[in-house]
């Protein structure tokens, strides 16, 4: 995989992009953690070919993630990285500052990006969250492109808004993009509704995408309803896809589910005209079970309409499978996660066509 040194993070990329980790950088507590993950796939010759590596550790004072790949030599070369440091806590603020570098073909690092991400509690109870986006030009010097405030507050209901700022062509930063997110619980679970508004060629701002989801529990079993909605051809929000999802959880620590996806492309990605409303397109089904030697398998089946036959849909095939292994040793969590993903080859036939294997430590202070 091939990234030049002189590539960049381009400025149209959301700063919520670039700090989408976070939440578990702002949540740094007294414990170390390591983990290790690598995916896999097979060639046409059926050989397996190893893919990217992921390796991520954390501590009190920080966090570092790497991503790593094979180069056109076979070496394993560092392809992005991220690296968090706490710089200052106490009981009203934290700060952050996380360091993102891309790396070309061999390894060499780009200039880097610097977020500085600092959250501050407020008086009335509200939380601030300022993520500020710094780039590097040929000389090294660091300049502004982007800006995130986001205000959470919780009355019952959690609230929050974020503007997203991003540099003119002209330096200055201007206001390209707002997000309006409401989450309440309800009687039997929760409802959260969010919408995000970007500016357009006339200066203001309108609806772009909305997501509504709606969560509810009856004793052991779980309904979740997301519906996703997206401008129209009329300029209007429409709704585009859809996923209703029950959970039935078993004394015995399984757990079933079972998914129904709506949306306006049928199998292959292709427009489905008859779609409107999306109608159904994909039945996705999950069972986890207890296995011996702690390990919890999960299998996901899926099931979609025929591509010579939009009126039909297929029978459930076995896409995947998921083997969770957890030990505690020595005040340590250790926890193995290995997947196998199938599809359809050219002969009709089921076959494993990628994986992920997945190892991580935790040890609590």
């Amino acid at each position: 995989m091939s990234c030049p040194s002189t590539q960049r993070y381009p400025k149209t990329m959301s700063i919520r992009m670039l700090t989408a980790g976070f939440g578990l950088a702002a949540a740094l507590s007294a414990q170390e953690a390591a983990q290790q993950s690598s995916v896999w796939s097979v060639d046409a010759s059926g050989h397996r070919v190893e893919g990217p590596r992921y390796t991520y550790a954390e501590s009190p004072g920080g966090s570092r993630r790497v991503e790593t790949a094979q180069s056109i030599n076979g070496r394993m070369v560092p392809i992005q990285s991220a690296e968090d440091r706490l710089i200052q806590q106490d009981s009203q603020s934290k700060v952050v500052e996380r360091v993102i570098r891309k790396y070309d073909a061999n390894g060499n690092p780009g200039p880097p990006i610097k977020v500085h991400i600092e959250e501050k509690k407020n008086s009335d109870g509200s939380t601030t969250i300022q993520s500020s986006a710094y780039e590097a030009d040929i000389n090294g010097n660091l300049h502004l492109f982007e800006r995130s405030t986001s205000q959470i507050r919780n009355n019952g209901a959690t609230e929050t808004s974020t503007t997203v700022e991003r540099a003119t062509l002209n330096g200055p930063l201007q206001t390209v993009e707002r997000d309006s997110k409401v989450e309440r619980p309800t009687g039997n679970g929760s409802q959260a509704e969010s919408t995000t508004y970007r500016r357009d060629i006339s200066g203001n701002f309108t609806p772009f995408a909305q997501e509504v989801k709606q969560i509810t529990k009856s004793g052991a079993e779980q309904t979740t309803d997301a519906a996703r909605y997206e401008l129209g051809p009329d300029g209007k929000l429409t709704l585009a896809a859809r996923a209703i999802d029950h959970v039935k959880k078993n004394p015995d620590g399984s757990e079933v589910s079972d998914t129904d996806v709506y949306a306006i492309f049928s199998t292959g990605r292709t427009v489905d005209l008859s779609s409107n409303p999306p109608r159904l397109q994909e039945q996705i089904h999950k069972e986890r079970t207890t296995a011996p030697g702690g390990k919890m398998v999960e299998t996901t089946s899926v099931r979609a309409r025929l591509p010579n036959d939009q009126s039909s849909f297929g029978a459930y095939e076995k896409v995947s499978q998921t083997t969770y292994t957890s030990t505690d040793a020595s005040g340590r969590e250790v926890k193995s996660v290995s997947t196998a993903v199938s599809r359809r080859d050219p002969n009709g036939d089921i076959v494993v066509d990628q994986g992920r294997v997945e190892q991580s430590v935790t040890t609590k202070k």
